[in-house]
């Protein structure tokens, strides 16, 4: 039985690491895939508004906004909050 489980991965469990017994369940890992997923896609916005607009469209240094866009969550939609002009 122990071959079939891991022949069709119906182990509710993701190890971490080999032979460590820490494991991540599977909802888990899922959400922190969305959550990442979510993160890129505000920084990769963020930095393509940056690129794409002009110095005098942007409140303050476009660079400062792109250094401050990589801090998770916050940086990004501090920037479509704050640092574009609309």
């Amino acid at each position: 039985m122990a071959d079939l489980k891991e022949a069709l991965h119906l182990d509710p469990f993701i190890p971490l690491r080999e032979g460590t017994g820490q494991a991540l369940p599977h909802v888990l890992s899922l959400g922190t895939a969305l959550v990442a997923g979510v993160q890129f896609t505000l920084l990769a916005a963020a930095l393509l508004s940056l690129v794409r607009r002009k110095p005098t469209q942007v409140r303050g240094s476009r660079l400062a906004w792109g250094v401050f866009s990589l801090v998770n969550f916050v940086g990004p939609i501090s920037y479509f909050l704050f640092g574009r002009k609309r």
